[in-house]
């Protein structure tokens, strides 16, 4: 180890010129503000132009503002510099005179005249150590007349570069250390993904020295403890943690991977010995480079387990909230990533973080917090009985813990009753009540992706005004929601109960919606011992909703608990318990306040889905509440109220169709969508709307007809308008997914349409004078259409309309037949399957008619083997290793779809993928898909029996496959995606279905000769590998 401090090369001193433009950039001041705005932008085009036009012009600009980083003072320019400096401003100098002026007065100057100098002179020394690292990292983009090729610097430049960020790690300054500390961070992870232009001098692997002097730095500092904090040495020694620490969090396996090994290795004692310095910055940088080093897990570092372990806990109860907190990050991130080396000291860690828990500094309690919802979901290996109990035994004293902790903080409630004063007021939404829109395309066939936010109806944050801030609050309900889930009620009620009680009946307001927060964070693991108490909670929850002076933030949390006591209130003997919350509910749909309009739609959709068609006798006064509200809500609401209405469509069915309830709801919604549309058609706030449209066209079926036209035609034009904005870029990279969402949107409310109206959907199309006559070729357009989302919906419209309406697609099938092949791409996989579930369903609607089909019929094939078979490959041709969920069942179902058209179509190279075929069709769920694929593939194998010999590896394997298929039909559907073991355990095989006898004939008939053909010996070694509950199956339904 060395004994002195070691620095690079000193850099040469900066030019006149790079300080005049860089006081030109920072402080543009003059007489005349049109002349500083002049010549502000003429010294940016400077900038520009220098960094861009030429590989040499480049390096030297980057070089300049290195050297005006390291220039520590203005007392080190020389005489003409100085003088070049203040003649380059152009008469403009006062910027000069502010950094400079006192250095000329030969010793006349005071001190706060060279105070304020130095202070301008450093601002600038900033300004070219951030001018430095973006023009590194982001330079701008190359003249096209000169070169089209990415700048890069000189060798010599890079060189002296390296040097001058090294060297100004070791600056007495922290703003300096912090700026040289960034670029060095910043150019080392650009040169991860910049190989050519950065990594060859900026990669950690090729930065030689980058490693071994940051090492140096904090060995030096290591030695010198003891010496004054302002001393070079603790500056060096700072200034480098704080870049190891950001190097480490930006890219940890490179620089594991890269760094010289010595020095590498050298950094984890290094760091340990920081623990015990009596600088806190020096504490608290080394902890946290040594907590980032949990994830790799370097060697070193489990050298010096114990070595940490001690570390932390004598900083246990350091001074310092950051440190304390950094204590608790890292026990958090061992018992996340390596629990086993906390194990033996699990009883005290849990100790410690029960006491940090309740810490004053709410980052500390949060950081610690975050302990109790880790273990709580950990998985079962990660853990032992041991650990449980420990966590267990703390429970009386951690339960009433985060209970305080949920209840707001008085910053946070003093924000709170502000926004609350203006949400009485009114006004349009703010920006941070917006919450961004999104919007998946429909996918069809196995393994349907339409996902729902929980079982529960929505994400708790809406309930929440901490926004998406991750809070002591939410980490507390999150982490009591956890522990209740794994310990249950047994360990959790009784010591919180108590605590809750009296929360409940607190007289701060504040106080009752923090334990409403948490009773509602209790119900899934404590349902059934909690439902003997609800008959009296439950009105206690109603009241704090509907009660005049409840505060906003009250009627939330009570909405939200309501909700997720929904299953309780409607499996309930009492009927009036549904009655009663939903009038709650909808009596609160009017309030003024926005978050509590959200809360409320957003229980009301947790009812809905819960109670089902319970809902029925409901209907009306509700759909009147919702379109009451549809004239009052703002931004905000009105997404949640059309997610809400998307979910009574999808939960109650037919009911919200019937009678005179769609004329009450359907034309307030499209007079919201022509009133929001004549302002701006893209609108995001429309993406829902569509969305519940298309549930309600579904479920409406032919009642939805007096709207059906008008839906159509605003649906077409929302898409022709996207299609028109989209045109306008050259190149489809740059198209944004939102942008696009308004278009998908669309084509799946016309998908909604279709399936709702049926053939009459033709009928629809035809009617429309605007749309109807171009809707076949707009078809065509969005099927080949360059976004993939695009093709995701437009597949699942041209599936249904080969079910519903073929005539709209019979006269351009051979283009849409060739486009729905060429997408069979499966790293596309949405694309994929629904292009694979549409040529599906157009075999299906030709039936035995083969002459539409074959054409395409061999491209088909080929593009389905490899689905089957599993070597896919990607588009640069390596295999694709993971299978993708659902494109093997649904190529399995193309596939005998396609063969049940016309056998030959499959039968010649069946023995290529017969063993594919099968593992396909053993894993399909839906039985009508199941049985179109099985009889395709009994047609195929009896035009190629023969294909049973080719197939693979043996013959008995061959059958094993044939009859492992078979065996799908008599497992549950939820076992077959879930992959239960129903073929070792007690016979549990569920008969044939009723409504498919013929297949079942036909199966019989196949496993019959299939057998005979074998011969018994071969048979006998089938037989030999099958389990018993097979061969009983087989014996009694088969008779095989």
């Amino acid at each position: 180890m060395a004994s002195a401090l070691q620095l690079p090369p000193q850099s040469a001193s900066p030019s006149g010129q790079v300080l005049a433009l860089l006081s030109t950039l920072s402080n543009p001041s003059s007489s005349s503000s049109q002349d500083a705005h002049a010549r502000h932008a003429l010294a940016l085009k400077a900038r520009d132009d220098a960094l861009s036009s030429s590989n040499d012009s480049y390096s030297n600009l980057c070089t300049e503002f290195c050297r005006v980083l390291c220039c520590q003072s203005p007392q080190l320019l020389s005489m003409e510099v100085l003088k070049e400096f203040h003649d380059s401003l152009a008469g403009d100098t006062d910027m000069f005179h502010k950094c400079c002026g006192w250095i000329q007065n030969n010793g006349g100057s005071s001190n706060a005249q060279r105070d304020q100098g130095m202070m301008m002179w450093n601002t600038l020394r900033q300004m070219a150590g951030l001018l430095l690292k973006n023009a590194l990292v982001s330079p701008p983009p190359p003249s096209a007349l000169v070169q089209t090729k990415r700048m890069k610097l000189s060798l010599e430049a890079a060189t002296e570069i390296k040097h001058g960020l090294l060297r100004c790690l070791t600056d007495a300054l922290s703003p300096i250390r912090g700026v040289a500390s960034t670029a060095i961070a910043r150019c080392c992870t650009a040169a991860v993904y910049l190989e050519k232009s950065m990594g060859i001098f900026f990669s950690v692997g090729n930065w030689v020295e980058l490693v071994p002097f940051i090492l140096h730095c904090v060995q030096i500092g290591n030695t010198t403890q003891q010496t004054s904090i302002d001393s070079m040495e603790q500056h060096a020694g700072i200034g480098a943690l704080v870049t190891l620490r950001k190097l480490l969090e930006d890219i940890p396996n490179r620089v594991a991977a890269e760094a010289p090994s010595t020095s590498f290795h050298e950094l984890v004692p290094a760091l340990l010995t920081c623990l015990q310095s009596p600088i806190q910055t020096r504490r608290k940088e080394a902890l946290a480079c040594l907590n980032v080093f949990i994830f790799p897990m370097p060697g070193s570092l489990v050298a010096n387990m114990d070595r940490y372990l001690g570390g932390l806990s004598a900083l246990a109860s350091d001074e310092s909230a950051e440190i304390r907190q950094l204590v608790c990050q890292g026990i958090v991130s061992l018992l996340s990533q390596r629990a086993e080396y906390i194990k033996p000291h699990f009883a005290s860690i849990v100790t410690f973080m029960l006491t940090a828990t309740s810490d004053a500094d709410p980052s500390v309690a949060l950081e610690a917090c975050d302990f109790w919802l880790t273990f709580a979901s950990l998985d079962e290996d990660s853990y032992d009985d041991e650990m449980m109990g420990c966590v267990a035994q703390s429970l009386p004293q951690l339960l009433p813990v985060l209970l305080k902790g949920m209840v707001y903080p008085p910053d946070k409630i003093e924000e709170l009753l502000e926004d609350n004063a203006i949400d009485e007021r009114g006004g349009d939404d703010r920006q941070q009540d917006l919450a961004p829109v999104f919007h998946s395309a429909k996918t069809k066939g196995q393994y349907d992706s339409d996902d729902d936010d929980s079982e529960d109806g929505g994400s708790d944050d809406e309930m929440d005004d901490d926004g998406g801030e991750w809070s002591l609050r939410k980490c507390s309900a999150a982490s009591l929601d956890s522990l209740a889930g794994i310990f249950g009620a047994s360990y959790v009620l009784p010591p919180l109960l108590p605590a809750l009680q009296e929360g409940l009946r607190h007289p701060d307001q504040w106080f009752r919606e923090a334990s409403i927060l948490a009773l509602g964070a209790i119900s899934d693991g404590c349902m059934a011992e909690i439902t003997p108490h609800l008959p009296q909670l439950h009105p206690f929850l109603l009241s704090q909703l509907t009660s005049q002076d409840s505060l906003p933030q009250l009627r939330c949390i009570s909405a939200w608990a309501l909700g997720r006591y929904a299953a309780w209130t409607v499996t309930a003997d009492d009927p009036s318990l549904v009655a009663c919350s939903i009038e709650a509910l909808v009596g609160r749909l009017l309030d003024r306040n926005k978050k509590v309009q959200v809360a409320t739609c957003s229980a009301l959709g947790v009812y809905v889905e819960v109670a089902g068609d319970l809902m029925t006798p409901y209907l009306e006064p509700v759909y009147r509440a919702l379109m009451e509200a549809l004239q009052l809500y703002r931004t905000r609401s009105i997404l949640c109220l059309f997610d809400t209405l998307g979910v009574m469509a999808d939960n109650i069915g037919a009911a919200i169709g019937e009678g005179p309830l769609p004329g009450m709801y359907v034309p307030p919604i499209l007079k919201r969508w022509n009133d929001i549309g004549r302002e701006n058609p893209m609108d995001r706030s429309l993406l829902p709307l569509m969305e519940c449209l298309g549930s309600i066209a579904v479920v409406c079926g032919m009642n939805y007809q007096p709207w059906a036209v008008e839906t159509f035609e605003m649906a077409m034009s929302t898409i022709e308008g996207s299609m028109l904005i989209i045109s306008h870029y050259n190149d489809i990279s740059d198209v944004d997914d939102e942008l696009a969402d308004p278009m998908i949107c669309a084509i799946d409310l016309i998908d909604g349409l279709i399936e709702g109206l049926g053939s009459n959907f033709a009928t629809l199309v035809a009617g429309s004078a605007r749309f109807g006559p171009t809707f076949p070729n707009l078809l065509q357009q969005i099927v080949a259409h360059d976004i993939p989302g695009v093709r995701i919906s437009a597949f699942a419209v041209l599936g249904d309309l080969a079910r519903q309406a073929p005539t709209l697609i019979e006269a351009g099938l051979p283009m849409l037949l060739s486009e729905a092949i060429s997408s069979i791409d499966p790293m596309h996989p949405a694309v994929c399957n629904n292009s694979l579930w549409a040529l599906g369903e157009i075999c299906v609607r030709c039936g035995e008619n083969a002459g539409p089909l074959t054409p395409n019929a061999a491209d088909l094939l080929q593009n389905l083997i490899p689905l089957l078979m599993g070597n896919s490959i990607d588009i640069d041709g390596n295999p694709i290793d993971t299978p993708v969920p659902g494109i093997v069942e649904n190529a399995a179902i193309t596939l005998g779809r396609l063969a049940c058209v016309n056998p030959s179509f499959v039968a010649p190279e069946l023995g290529r993928f017969l063993l594919g075929w099968c593992d396909g069709l053993s894993t399909i769920s839906n039985p009508t898909e199941r049985k179109d694929a099985f009889s395709g593939f009994i047609l195929a194998l009896r035009a190629n029996p023969h294909s049973i010999q080719n197939a693979g590896p043996g013959l008995s394997q061959t059958i094993g496959s044939i009859l492992f298929a078979v065996v799908s039909w008599h497992v549950a559907s939820d076992d077959l995606l879930e992959g239960t073991n129903v073929l070792h355990s007690n016979y549990g095989f569920q008969p044939f279905p009723s409504e498919f006898v013929e297949l079942k004939q036909s199966l019989t008939q196949l496993l019959t000769d299939i057998k005979t053909s074998a011969g018994q010996e071969s048979w006998n070694q089938v037989e030999s590998q099958m389990p018993i509950n097979v061969k009983r199956l087989m014996k009694e339904v088969y008779n095989v």
